[in-house]
């Protein structure tokens, strides 16, 4: 077991976490600039859920498990309902199986947690935060430990973000929680062993706050952007205090994706079809830009792979981004309705290599294929597609 988790180490090391991007500052200005080293997308399985689906994402801790959120706004009564489906992708048939179907609120946003298990945490279309506890009961797996109004007087909760620090040895016993509802506003809470406590809430945007983050390097700083155009930089010590205001998007600013392997970087989306790359220390203009042709509505870092940035891109489906040139590696159009929901399929490569004999070409080849499966969903058609992507050689 020693000698493969050597070889691992060594080709994540080449694949994976070394991969932080070069700081090159030509922009890829347009939709056709390809990577040399193009993906081509294969579609695996397909699923049709009961609402218009928003959201999905892969579990971190259980690799073929993932949850997709739906949202239906019903006219006649002005009701929001939705639903959650627990999904299992079985490997051998490449089809999807439901493990658990819940009726909800109408879903906006949902996160896994790694807490001291695994949880994974909605907000919903009445304000409420809801948490669900991972169990082993594979009829019933998710588990509601809790429910809480995180938005006044019921507005429309909108996204939200937990404080994931960089170095482990940061995790504490609490965690924090920072949501954007449709008024602008943007609740500072915390979890601990007493539930959720609020600790404030600020009007950030005049209009609504599609997306916040945290610093994963300091707690004490919150990101948020919304339909006003305006991305800022908050620092959440006793009142929030507006450190930083950006103006460059012409539209508003719907997606913060903050960067797991360097300290200093993020991406932001916006309705404007742009996809930004940004460094902390230089905030007077963005670093990189690209075209996508469509509202980037989600954003995701591969978990393993820095290189690689999976972005929704609405009306223009799906696309994997170079993050070092912000090129367009590979495009998925087989959705036919707007492209909300995406992620990258989470691995455990040191439980899956540790009954294996095999040699570094093979390590590596393994590694590439299994951690570029994806999930995606679509709204209008009620779709949700699992792909994975292979080089053209």
């Amino acid at each position: 077991i020693v000698d493969i988790q050597r070889k691992l180490y060594a080709v994540l090391r080449k694949f994976g976490h070394a991969l932080i991007p070069r700081q090159n500052t030509n922009a890829a200005k347009r939709m056709g600039s390809m990577d040399m080293n193009q993906l081509k997308p294969v579609t695996l399985s397909k699923f049709s859920t009961d609402n218009p689906p928003d959201s999905v994402e892969w579990c971190p801790t259980q690799s073929t498990l993932f949850v997709c959120g739906t949202y239906l706004y019903d006219g006649a009564d002005k009701s929001r309902k939705g639903s959650i489906f627990c999904l299992n992708l079985n490997e051998s048939t490449n089809s999807i199986n439901t493990l658990q179907h819940l009726n909800t609120n109408g879903i906006l946003d949902m996160q896994w947690l790694q807490h001291d298990s695994t949880y994974l945490s909605t907000i919903c279309s009445n304000g409420q935060f809801v948490l669900y506890s991972l169990t082993s009961d594979q009829n019933e797996p998710l588990k509601q430990v809790l429910c809480e109004d995180v938005t006044a007087d019921q507005t429309l909760g909108l996204t939200h973000n937990w404080y994931r620090p960089r170095d482990i040895n940061q995790l504490t016993s609490s965690r924090y929680l920072v949501v954007g509802d449709q008024s602008g506003s943007l609740t500072l809470a915390e979890l601990n062993t007493n539930g959720l406590e609020y600790i404030q809430q600020w009007q950030a945007h005049d209009y609504e706050c599609w997306t916040c983050a945290f610093d994963y390097t300091n707690s004490n700083i919150v990101f948020s952007g919304a339909d006003d155009c305006l991305f800022k930089i908050w620092d959440i010590r006793e009142q929030a205090k507006e450190t930083h205001l950006s103006r460059e998007h012409k539209m508003g600013v719907c997606s913060i994706a903050v960067s797991p392997f360097d300290e200093h970087q993020f991406l932001t989306g916006s309705f404007d079809e742009y996809l930004r790359q940004w460094d902390k220390r230089m905030l007077d203009k963005s670093l990189k830009e690209t075209k996508l042709n469509a509202g980037v509505w989600k954003i995701k870092y591969h978990p393993q792979n820095a290189q690689n940035i999976l972005c929704a891109c609405m009306a223009n489906g799906f696309h994997i981004v170079d993050n070092t040139n912000l090129t367009v590696k590979c495009s998925y159009t087989e959705h036919t309705s707007l492209a909300y929901g995406c992620d990258w399929k989470h691995r455990d490569p040191l439980n899956e290599l540790a009954s294996m004999n095999m040699d570094d070409h093979d390590i590596t080849n393994n590694l590439q294929d299994n951690d570029n499966t994806v999930a995606t969903c679509s709204f209008y058609d009620k779709s949700v597609h699992v792909w994975k992507t292979q080089t053209i050689h």
